[in-house]
């Protein structure tokens, strides 16, 4: 079995973690007991439910859904991880000829529902009207998501045909690396600052164009959740895009291991939970890059997990609901007694310097800068902006937030 590609936490197989308990080390040398944990993975007892899970599962990955799904594991949403139900094993980066079933043995010899334990796996009942091809299945599915999807509200609805937008162009700087028809195309319309855009239907603004770019990458990696890209181009093209930039940012991040320390086969992050792996997601990580507490936005992917069962899938939301985390906290230290020497009034005055955009020292600050993540500027004063007015860091993109 070929080799995959291996995290910046593993330089081998890891066997620890809250899915099991044992003695062997990462060498082996011991015998693992799974401890079960039944509501670890609500829902998902049921062969039925793994299954539904392949909504979105790549049409072109070397194993089907049914197969996964009848060995146990269910979809974590992103790339081609996947989960035990049972023993809270994770494999990815599968190959041609790998058989699920026998993939789970290996990794996983003592798991419960491997053993034939009665762990309360529902398995799907033989010749269920669905009992088709897995993989046609998830590729039929797609498809009739695809055509439903539901179609918002555009936030520039003049600017909706692609001729439209192209006539923004007609001051473009005639030294820019990206071409007008090509921005255009990909939704974004110019905005009369520099090389700024944004698209039409999601308002996702980004700048600082370098040779080589491309605007529907570009506009897949930010804006993953945009209607328009993905009427356009479609999901599958959204997340390979986005599996693309996590398995690059994995790939940047990590070591060269030595010699003999090289995992084969699939990257085994056995024992994990849910929530370790999806901080590995490249919308968890891009979060992080942006300069975001780890602590803070791991509380937040385990409470929407534990709430949902679902991780998230745009950095916009969870950019959202980390600013609005941090808001509460912030207002919730104020309510508290004080303890200084300052004076409700100095307090007050405080308060509202911190929302002032520190451009123009009028209005309040509305945009979050990416990659840096910080939220010091206007949307007036941003459009002007090459550079975040706190790090100097280059700006890429931006997205809008909404002070309480």
């Amino acid at each position: 079995m070929a080799s995959g590609g291996f995290g910046p936490y593993l330089n081998g197989p890891l066997w620890t973690g809250s899915g099991m308990s044992g003695t062997e080390d990462q060498h082996g040398g011991g015998e693992l007991s799974p401890v079960l944990s039944p509501g670890l993975s609500p829902g998902m007892h049921s062969e039925e439910e793994r299954l539904r899970s392949f909504e979105h599962w790549a049409t072109d990955s070397p194993v089907s859904p049914a197969d996964l799904a009848r060995a146990g594991f269910y979809f974590l949403g992103y790339g081609d991880t996947v989960q035990c139900f049972c023993c809270d094993g994770v494999l990815r980066c599968w190959v041609s000829g790998d058989e699920p079933l026998r993939e789970h043995k290996r990794h996983f010899p003592t798991c419960g529902f491997i053993l034939g334990r009665s762990v309360g796996n529902i398995p799907r009942p033989p010749g269920s009207p669905d009992s088709v091809d897995g993989q046609l299945l998830s590729q039929l599915q797609r498809m009739g998501v695809d055509e439903q999807v539901s179609v918002g509200q555009a936030v520039y609805p003049e600017m909706e045909a692609e001729d439209t937008r192209l006539t923004t162009f007609q001051n473009w700087p005639p030294g820019a690396s990206v071409q007008p028809d090509t921005l255009a195309q990909a939704g974004f319309f110019y905005t009369g600052h520099g090389d700024n855009v944004k698209c039409f239907f999601c308002d996702g603004g980004l700048r600082n164009w370098e040779p080589g770019d491309d605007p529907w990458q570009e506009h897949a990696k930010w804006f993953p959740r945009c209607e328009y890209l993905l009427q356009t181009r479609g999901r599958e093209y959204v997340n390979n895009i986005q599996q693309s930039h996590f398995n690059m940012s994995e790939m940047s991040g990590s070591q060269t291991p030595a010699a003999g320390n090289i995992p084969t086969g699939h990257e085994v992050l056995s024992g994990q939970s849910a929530v370790v792996a999806a901080m590995l997601s490249p919308v968890v990580q891009t979060a992080l890059q942006m300069g975001f507490q780890r602590a803070l936005v791991e509380s937040l992917v385990q409470s929407r997990y534990l709430l949902t069962g679902h991780h998230y899938t745009s950095v916009s939301d969870l950019v959202a609901d980390v600013l609005q985390a941090e808001e509460e906290e912030r207002q919730g230290s104020q309510s508290r007694p004080v303890t200084g020497n300052l004076s409700a009034e100095e307090q007050l005055r405080q308060l509202q310097e911190e929302r002032t955009c520190k451009v123009c020292m009028d209005k309040l600050v509305s945009m979050v800068f990416i990659p840096c993540g910080h939220l010091v500027v206007c949307t007036d004063c941003a459009a002007s902006l090459r550079h975040c007015p706190i790090c100097r860091a280059v700006i890429r993109g931006s997205v809008r937030a909404f002070m309480s």
